[in-house]
């Protein structure tokens, strides 16, 4: 019994020092065992945000155009919801496209390609997308990866919140009287989500889920402005709910406002 004691230490002794007590050789096995297991989750680990220099962070500036002779809104009927249709003093059409004076709106532009490799927290003010009138306000948004995002009913009529996701998971819940909020999160970047109301069918948002800050959607004059960006060269992607998606490669200069159009349309 002696002799395999002293096999045993003498098997040992390359490893651990002589004079190493039973914890510290418990301490030693787990350190050799989750050296690798820390190497592997490290280089998992997404790089941190990076600090962008005002003195040489530049701008997109974004517009997109519509030639041509835009398809005619449609209106929304009612009839089989009149207390939605109380809420409304003036006939209510479907703004799927929104174009003035040759300028589309409610587009979504963002970078798609040029930030691979930077990590970004997600923001955390709530987009609120409200139940209102019998419709959705906003219609189209933009959010980051696990950026709250509150639906929320503001009408005296019962909805119901179908989100109808590819990427990231569905759900379908009710809110069912007026002040009622319900706060998602999406996971992974999708585009687009699309969220509609079983009630009442007319009803339809649709939800960009990005990586990063760096999107947004077109205003009434068919802009956006995406930014603070580093130099350096990037793809610049947008997409509307009609007209689908489009991209181009843009360099920004350091310090540059540079100007980035799409088309759609005729043209």
């Amino acid at each position: 019994m002696a002799s395999e004691r002293r096999c045993v230490r003498e098997s040992m002794s390359p490893l651990v020092p002589r004079r190493l007590s039973r914890f510290g050789f418990v301490l030693f096995l787990c350190i050799l065992s989750g050296c690798s297991r820390d190497q592997e989750a490290a280089s998992r680990e997404p790089v941190a945000t990076p600090v962008i220099d005002p003195q040489t962070a530049g701008y997109f500036n974004v517009s997109v155009q519509f030639s041509g002779t835009p398809p005619e809104p449609k209106a929304i009927v009612m009839r089989s919801a009149p207390q939605c249709a109380k809420l409304h003093e003036e006939p209510v059409y479907d703004r799927a496209v929104v174009v003035q004076n040759g300028r589309l709106a409610n587009a979504v532009v963002w970078v798609e390609a040029g930030l691979e490799g930077l990590s970004f927290p997600p923001r955390k003010e709530p987009m609120v997308i409200d139940q209102k009138g019998c419709l959705y306000t906003p219609r189209v948004a933009v959010v980051t990866v696990g950026q709250p995002v509150e639906f929320r009913n503001s009408d005296p009529e019962p909805h119901n919140v179908h989100i109808k996701a590819k990427a990231n998971r569905g759900a379908n819940f009710m809110l069912n009287r007026t002040g009622t909020s319900r706060s998602v999160t999406f996971t992974v970047p999708e585009v687009a989500v699309t969220v509609g109301c079983d009630v009442h069918p007319w009803m339809v948002a649709h939800v960009v889920v990005l990586p990063h800050p760096f999107g947004a959607v077109t205003n009434g004059a068919g802009s956006a402005r995406i930014g603070p960006l580093p130099p350096g060269e990037y793809t610049v992607a947008v997409w509307h709910e009609v007209f689908g998606k489009r991209e181009q490669r843009v360099r920004l200069e350091p310090r540059a406002e540079a100007s980035v159009e799409f088309h759609f349309g005729d043209g």
